[in-house]
């Protein structure tokens, strides 16, 4: 470990123990919600964890599985040499972490784009009571930004990435082999849809920004030709048991319908905790959004809405799911994350 990782390592862990010391000082301490910065301060500690974690012979043979099952995994671990024009890395948190660059022109951007670097560790404490458990499911896993971080502090055993852009895989797959985690975080270069076809990817300026358009779409934009399988096909082509998973996080600009729409085995496993996006000007241009709520209220039980302006109580219905993201219409750009699940575990009736 470099001296300037050290030095940032022992500033976060001085951090984490004033946090404690507060916590501990506190009367109610033991109802205190856990502060997402308690999390950022434990990262590099827990990081030398997993990665201990990676080397006993289950996490060897998870990986073994899954390099003869994905074609790009295997290609990426004999030649993952992300063009060093488009890419770099800085570090988050005691992790090296590969940035791609999407504009590598452009320094305003490419400054911007370090500068937003993070863990969503707010994200992380808001779904902890459901999605703690045994394996997750990343559908657009990019970076890695989010399965990376679950895996690393023990939040998930395992996490399995879909991510279709060819230039967030590389660096995906970087960022998994050069912190020490083959065997706990499994990237696969895939989109997640309704339907196991060649899909198109219309690459944004953003490296989140990337989506999938309808064939036929005329777009003005470097659009490329991708695999997209269904979440169920994908779970059986790797070989992941759905009664394992535990938490699934979709962020598919827009094609969230379109994975629920493909994942009918999945969305069986009742027990299964699903973080998902909804963005109202991305599921209106794919004219999904009816089509996402229904298929929310057809499937799960209660949510919560992960805004951190969302108002009223944090438990809520899944039937009051639509009025209640009434308030994202009147927001320039109207989204948020939530977390939908099942108290009620009895499997669900369908005509």
């Amino acid at each position: 470990m470099s001296g300037a990782t050290s030095d940032g390592a022992r500033r976060l862990f001085r951090r984490g123990a004033r946090w404690l010391d507060r916590l501990v000082g506190d009367a109610d301490w033991k109802h205190a919600a856990l502060k997402p910065a308690v999390l950022q301060c434990a990262m590099p500690a827990r990081l030398a964890a997993a990665r201990y974690g990676a080397g006993p012979a289950g996490a060897r043979e998870r990986e073994r599985r899954f390099l003869e099952a994905s074609t790009s995994y295997r290609e990426a671990m004999a030649d993952n040499r992300p063009d060093a024009r488009q890419t770099t890395a800085t570090t988050i948190d005691g992790l090296t972490w590969w940035v791609p660059l999407t504009r590598p022109d452009d320094a305003h951007a490419i400054e911007r784009s370090l500068g937003h670097q993070n863990f969503p560790y707010r994200a992380i404490t808001q779904t902890r009571e459901l999605g703690i458990g045994r394996i997750m499911l990343d559908i657009g896993g990019n970076t890695g930004r989010t399965a990376i971080p679950r895996v690393v502090l023990g939040d998930v055993r395992a996490a399995y990435c879909a991510e279709p852009d060819p230039l967030n895989y590389a660096c995906l797959v970087r960022n998994i082999r050069d912190n020490g985690l083959r065997g706990l975080v499994m990237p696969d270069r895939v989109a997640i849809g309704a339907e196991n076809a060649v899909g198109r990817l219309l690459r944004a300026k953003s490296a989140g920004g990337h989506k999938l358009i309808d064939p036929g779409v005329h777009v003005a934009g470097d659009a490329i030709e991708v695999s997209c399988l269904t979440l169920d096909t994908w779970c059986e082509r790797l070989g992941v048991d759905p009664r394992e998973v535990s938490f699934v996080k979709v962020d598919a600009q827009g094609s969230e319908a379109h994975v629920l729409r493909g994942a009918s085995r999945l969305l069986q496993m009742r027990h299964v905790a699903w973080q998902i996006e909804i963005d109202l000007a991305l599921l209106a241009e794919r004219g999904s959004e009816a089509a996402l709520f229904g298929l929310l209220q057809q499937h799960f039980t209660h949510w919560i809405d992960l805004n951190r302006r969302a108002t009223g109580p944090r438990l809520q219905r899944i039937s009051q799911l639509e009025a209640r993201l009434g308030y994202l219409r009147a927001r320039r750009r109207g989204r948020t994350d939530i977390l939908a699940f099942s108290l009620d575990l009895s499997p669900k009736v369908t005509s």
